[in-house]
């Protein structure tokens, strides 16, 4: 994708005041009870360019509580921010099209309720928040169109002055200003009479006009014309950075429950709506049944035409019809075929056989399946869960790959009448789709969540005066809230017990987001990593290993166990050695024994550096530890002892969050990037589980 988002922020927009910036990943899940502000999330950042027209309604949109004393005017009330990163090879494209040096990484877009737009090019992430989440200091779009007039104008005047002060001596001069006023004038009157806050014509004029004064000795052109002239430079090529961007900009397809297919179209019904109303979610999904597998309603309709009358029956006008009609059978028999194999490859519950039919001017889609071959069923009578994903199935595939190519795809609360194994197909088709499109999917159930990838993951809780409000330093304290994580992490462990993969038990979710981050580079680089097949699971505690062990022992399943070598792995270590582990030592690994130092924890692979940075951003403090203090020491107590001494307050599950934020920014890093250090130390930690596995397989 051109332009990637990469956070966005909601504020005034029904039960949200103010989100935060919330962090985007290229899949990323929305989890929270019923009315905590999912959908109302979702629904704000589709309206910030959706897909069809749908402007922000402050009647039924801005917070009821505060509409009659606040709202006055919608230019004054933002509702969706995005930050977006544009991608290298767009970047090069502006550096060599606009010849622009400081060509910017990204930008943040700003809409409001009166649909205006502000933005603000180049957002570093390292500058302060407050200025960041400030508004104000963005640049309007229109104002950005102000401010090109108002330099224009007083270019004019200046001009004029120049010409008007100057000699009969001067007529080459003079001839030059004139040429060089009619320049100025024109763009003016481009811009003025521009519909819109860009006017391509104009852009070109400033263009030629730049190129124009750089033909003339530099020392000619006063201060206040250069003074001026720098001005303009600077925002027309803001405005034709933000033109070439805003042409990229990916569009938001909001999807819920709607458009279900049913298994008869009436074809002049429906070629009549999608005439009229083809944005109608109806319409849209009918649509894209036929764009799939590329057949034309109105050609399917036309070879249905009968020409024989039964007063007047023509040998020709008979074997016309039926040339139509056998062709029409030809080309159903076709899509049907089609459409079977594409969507077995995604609906992975059974097989099923898919027929399309036309009688007369009546469209069926018929249903069967590998237990019933021989028994077909309309598809408006097949389960709800087949029903949405089949319609799910033809809208996304078609309209993300057509009209709507790299755009940023919202679902709400999707697969809910869904099997909960066919809900974790659905999170492999997320997972495919994103490859072109961004998505974001809010749920609460815990099939929907991948439990290997908890980062992905934004929880979304309700405080008491009933705003939404969006975690992002941590999980929240409402268990309604977790529990689906908690029940995904649940699942994800059961998965690996019955499903008798190789199992990896580590304390908890600090061990198990840092060890996927650091497999993923060191897979992607082709150095010893993890094998496919072994399967993490975070057991909440270092006190709980061995109660998870066991369960997995009763399936005789002999899960390794890695452990920190602090005072806590030590005591969890001799306990197991002793009893469920007394003959298989080796399957219990202790981190001191692989990194070659006592008391290592798995944040002294990631290195203090990175485990500090990351916390001074979290806590947004300024914690310094000395390179010569206790360099020996493991990281984790160093960053104690530091805290305490300067008086600074460590959050409650810090860990958790720091290891949540590097493993998130490490999920889209190249590893081309990361230290040779930490890979050197991941490579000796995968090599020592591997072979802690082959030696000791039951």
């Amino acid at each position: 994708m051109t332009l990637t988002a990469k956070s966005f922020r909601v504020q005034n927009y029904r039960n949200i005041v103010d989100s935060g910036w919330i962090e985007l990943e290229r899949v990323s899940a929305f989890v929270g009870r019923n009315e905590s502000g999912k959908s109302a999330l979702l629904k704000a950042l589709h309206k910030f360019n959706p897909a069809t027209k749908e402007p922000y309604d402050a009647v039924d949109e801005f917070p009821r509580d505060r509409y009659v004393s606040d709202y006055t005017d919608g230019k004054d009330w933002p509702v969706c921010s995005v930050k977006f990163e544009l991608d290298q090879e767009f970047r090069d494209k502006l550096f060599e099209e606009l010849a622009i040096d400081n060509v910017p990484t990204n930008l943040i877009l700003t809409r409001y309720y009166d649909n205006s737009l502000r933005y603000r090019l180049n957002v570093n992430d390292q500058q302060d928040s407050e200025a960041i989440d400030n508004i104000s200091n963005y640049t309007e779009l229109t104002t950005s169109k102000s401010l090109i007039i108002k330099t224009l104008e007083a270019l004019t005047s200046e001009i004029q002055t120049l010409i008007d002060e100057g000699t009969d001596d001067d007529n080459e001069a003079k001839s030059v200003w004139t040429e060089i006023r009619d320049f100025v004038a024109q763009a003016e009157y481009e811009f003025k009479n521009s519909s819109t806050w860009y006017s391509e014509n104009a852009i070109k004029l400033l263009e030629n006009f730049q190129e124009k004064l750089n033909t003339h000795d530099s020392q000619e052109i006063p201060k206040s014309v250069k003074q001026d002239l720098q001005h303009l430079d600077s925002y027309a090529k803001d405005l034709e950075i933000l033109h070439r961007v805003l042409n990229e900009l990916p569009v938001f397809i909001y999807f819920e429950n709607y458009g279900i297919l049913e298994s008869e179209i009436y074809f002049p019904q429906f070629l009549h709506e999608f005439q009229s109303n083809r944005d109608r979610a109806r319409v849209r999904t009918v649509n894209a049944l036929f764009e799939h597998v590329k057949l034309s309603p109105t050609d399917i309709a036309e070879l249905g035409r009968e020409d024989a009358q039964e007063h007047d029956i023509q040998e020709e006008a008979i074997k016309l019809d039926l040339e139509r009609k056998r062709e029409r059978s030809i080309k159903l028999s076709s899509a049907s075929n089609v459409i079977t194999e594409k969507f077995s490859k995604w609906y992975g519950q059974r097989r099923h056989k898919i027929r399309y039919d036309v009688d007369g001017q009546y469209f069926r889609i018929w249903i069967s399946d590998d237990r019933r071959p021989n028994v077909e069923i309309e598809l408006e009578n097949r389960s709800k869960g087949f029903q949405w994903f089949f319609s799910f199935y033809l809208i996304f595939l078609v309209e993300s790959q057509q009209g709507h190519k790299n755009a940023i795809l919202l679902l709400d609360e999707p697969g809910l009448n869904l099997h909960p194994t066919a809900q974790q197909d659905l999170i492999s088709f997320f997972d495919e789709l994103s490859k072109e499109n961004q998505l974001l999917y809010t749920t609460h159930s815990p099939f929907l969540i991948d439990g290997e990838q908890i980062h992905r993951v934004r929880p979304v809780t309700e405080d008491e005066a009933g705003h939404s409000q969006i975690s992002q330093n941590g999980w929240p304290a409402d268990r309604d809230t977790i529990f689906p994580l908690q029940a995904a992490a649940g699942y994800a462990m059961l998965k690996g017990l019955f499903q008798r993969k190789k199992n990896l038990l580590v304390e908890g979710f600090t061990d198990y987001m840092y060890l996927h981050a650091l497999n993923l580079h060191c897979a992607a680089l082709g150095h010893a990593s993890l094998p496919e097949d072994v399967f993490i699971t975070p057991c909440g505690g270092t006190k709980h290993v061995g109660h998870i062990a066991a369960l997995f022992l009763g399936q005789k399943v002999r899960p390794l166990i890695l452990l920190d070598g602090d005072e806590a792995g030590r005591v969890r270590r001799n306990a197991l050695t002793k009893e469920l582990y007394s003959c298989y030592q080796d399957s219990v690994i202790l981190l001191d024994d692989v990194l070659g130092q006592q008391y290592r924890e798995i944040e002294d692979v990631i290195g203090l550096d990175i485990i500090l940075q990351k916390l001074n951003e979290y806590i947004s403090a300024e914690l310094t530890i000395e390179s010569q203090d206790n360099p020996e020491e493991s990281v984790v107590p160093r960053i104690k002892r530091a805290a305490k001494e300067k008086n600074i307050d460590l959050p409650e599950g810090w860990k958790n969050e720091i290891a949540r934020r590097i493993a998130t920014e490490w999920s889209t890093s190249n590893p081309k990037e990361q230290s040779q250090e930490i890979l050197k130390l991941a490579e000796l930690l995968f090599e020592n589980i591997s072979s802690s596995f082959t030696k000791n397989v039951d």
